[in-house]
């Protein structure tokens, strides 16, 4: 989410803010979807792709490195 950083109020100000969004749907329906995102898993997503992660990336964010490919023919040709 972008937001604009106001350094001498020191806050940061979303680019909607909730009060317009409440303004126009309702605090109780704003809460409601919040709520359902929240527990849906809609909110942050995961990154299944962790395994297109060279050795070296894995290592520096705690993960185990995956095992060496093969290289060449199979075995039992």
């Amino acid at each position: 989410m972008n937001s604009i950083a106001d350094r001498r109020a020191g806050r940061i100000e979303p680019p909607i803010p909730i009060a317009i969004v409440i303004e126009q749907h309702g605090a109780w329906r704003v809460l409601g979807v919040a709520v359902a995102a929240i527990l849906d898993g809609r909110g942050r997503p995961g990154d299944t792709r962790l395994h297109l992660l060279s050795n070296h990336l894995r290592q520096d964010i705690g993960l185990p490195p995956l095992p060496q490919r093969r290289r060449g023919p199979p075995p039992w040709l």
